[in-house]
């Protein structure tokens, strides 16, 4: 039912991240992450759903990493998760503080969280062997 319907969510994904990338050069920091977190929920979402034909409704990392190791029967998501909590953690954290709280983001913290997720970018790409394709 959902397996036409569901590449939007990678292709927003994408956009998210695209768009994270040039608020960082222009220095939105707090709007970068949160683009960030927005690409990472999104492509989780997608990943899920290519494989079950829906996508958990949670805004929570977390949990939407501990569904794609249960829905791939990848044991190394989790550990990857598990190694990185506080970088998931950091990031599910943007989602609600870049919003509704008004905190500074620094250049350090926004490159950070940008290298990590494209860590975990490469990461999923091998151990799913599922190309996050920027140029398409």
């Amino acid at each position: 039912m959902f397996e036409k319907d569901i590449g939007f969510l990678k292709e927003k994904s994408k956009r998210f991240y695209l768009n994270a990338i040039e608020l960082f050069e222009k220095g939105d920091y707090d709007l970068c992450a949160f683009n960030l977190e927005q690409s990472c929920q999104l492509y989780l979402k997608y990943l899920i759903a290519k494989k079950v034909g829906d996508w958990p409704k949670t805004h929570y990392l977390n949990e939407l990493i501990k569904r794609l190791s249960e829905v791939y029967e990848k044991k190394e998501i989790l550990d990857y998760y598990l190694n990185n909590e506080i970088f998931f953690d950091d990031l599910t954290d943007v989602y609600f503080t870049a919003r509704y709280i008004p905190k500074i983001f620094t250049k350090s913290l926004a490159q950070k969280l940008k290298e990590s997720y494209e860590n975990f970018l490469k990461f999923l790409e091998e151990i799913l062997n599922e190309k996050f394709n920027l140029d398409k």
